[in-house]
């Protein structure tokens, strides 16, 4: 691990294969070694968590690990069957554009807004020019378009569940007894009660309203952080070659005792680890303090965050080199065309409108170098 730390990617990866932790699998018994491996820690009463790159492939690793539990009788034998709300990542754009919705699709409430509370649920009746027409505790009522950032569209999963299953939790909210659930918290079911509440181990119970939940045994790199179990199995996808440094140095740190990795290609997992280059993940989203002031102001999560950032940062990348490559040509700068309303750069507002995150509210106009302190 503090050879990853230090970025000697290459050589954290080689100590872990000497050591036996790198497994090589073929793509046809790869998820099936990764579930033996899960089901004898578990036996062993050690805390493990699954590591996956895709959510296609965490969806399989969890039903694979919990069909295993099930058959080895290690969670309970009656089951529940639930209706869970699986999210959907749509932009604000996309919320406004009826082809995104399913006739199912159901519309959660994550803040308060159009007088609906927080976690209410709903359906859509219809998009106008400026509003999303939703139907929640029995009234019909226009949502504006500037607002869907509070709402989130999901899709509704039967999920079967037993007592001792696992669960990560997709939205924040309060228990039974006003205690926090906080969204990509992992939690293990105690009871499935006759009216939908469900009691966790830990005492908390989740209202029968409360449904944004997924399994829990495979989650991603970004949901693997801040939180440390006993064992980590990673399982490389190979469809997918998404792993980089960020991913790698989160996965190798989050087991107490140790680590196993799962591929079909050892050369071809070592050589993304060391080439991936800097995207935006693990690293940068544990220490970029302004990306998650800016999550909780927007109320959204930290990766939509940094990605605005990394689109801002590309953006003026671009321009510099342009600049660059006129002034090499003997070209002058063109002029920028000024902006008749005087109005903040839209993509950029809420980012740069902000005290708590030191930024600056840049405008448009004729003189480039007028700035306005937000």
């Amino acid at each position: 691990m503090n050879e990853a730390q230090q970025g000697k990617l290459g050589a954290s990866f080689d100590r872990l294969d000497k050591q036996g932790a790198v497994v090589a699998c073929t793509l046809a018994d790869q998820q099936q070694k990764l579930t033996d491996h899960f089901l004898e820690l578990f036996k062993n009463q050690q805390s493990t968590v699954v590591v996956s790159q895709s959510w296609s492939e965490i969806h399989k690793v969890n039903e694979q690990v919990r069909l295993g539990l099930k058959t080895q009788k290690l969670i309970g034998e009656v089951e529940t069957t639930v209706t869970a709300l699986e999210r959907q990542d749509l932009t604000d754009a996309q919320k406004r554009d009826k082809r995104f919705y399913q006739p199912e699709s159901v519309l959660v409430f994550n803040r308060p807004t159009a007088g609906f509370k927080s976690g209410s649920a709903g359906k859509l009746c219809g998009i106008t020019d400026r509003h999303l027409l939703i139907e929640a505790d029995h009234r019909i009522r226009p949502v504006l378009f500037k607002e869907l950032d509070k709402i989130t569209v999901c899709q509704p999963k039967e999920l079967s569940l037993s007592s001792g299953d696992r669960l990560q939790l997709k939205a924040n909210a309060q228990s039974q007894d006003g205690r926090r659930l906080a969204n990509g918290e992992l939690v293990t079911v105690k009871e499935i009660h006759q009216d939908g509440r469900i009691a966790l181990n830990d005492g908390r119970v989740l209202p029968k309203n409360y449904r944004q939940f997924v399994r829990g045994y495979a989650v991603t790199s970004y949901a693997a952080q801040g939180k440390t179990v006993d064992y980590v199995l990673f399982s490389d996808s190979a469809v997918k070659a998404a792993t980089n440094e960020q991913q790698w140095y989160v996965t190798i740190s989050r087991g107490r005792k140790g680590v196993k990795v799962f591929t079909a290609d050892k050369i071809q997992l070592r050589q993304n680890i060391t080439h991936s280059g800097h995207r935006p993940l693990a690293l940068d989203m544990a220490g970029n303090s302004t990306a998650h002031k800016l999550a909780k102001i927007w109320g959204r999560d930290v990766a939509y965050v940094l990605n605005v950032q990394q689109a801002q940062r590309k953006f003026t990348e671009r321009r510099d080199e342009a600049i660059r490559r006129m002034k090499r040509s003997g070209n002058r700068k063109p002029r920028s065309q000024p902006n008749p309303s005087n109005q903040p750069i839209r993509s950029c507002k809420r980012f740069q409108n902000h005290k708590s995150c030191g930024g600056e509210l840049k405008f448009r106009s004729n003189n480039p170098t007028k700035k306005v302190k937000a």
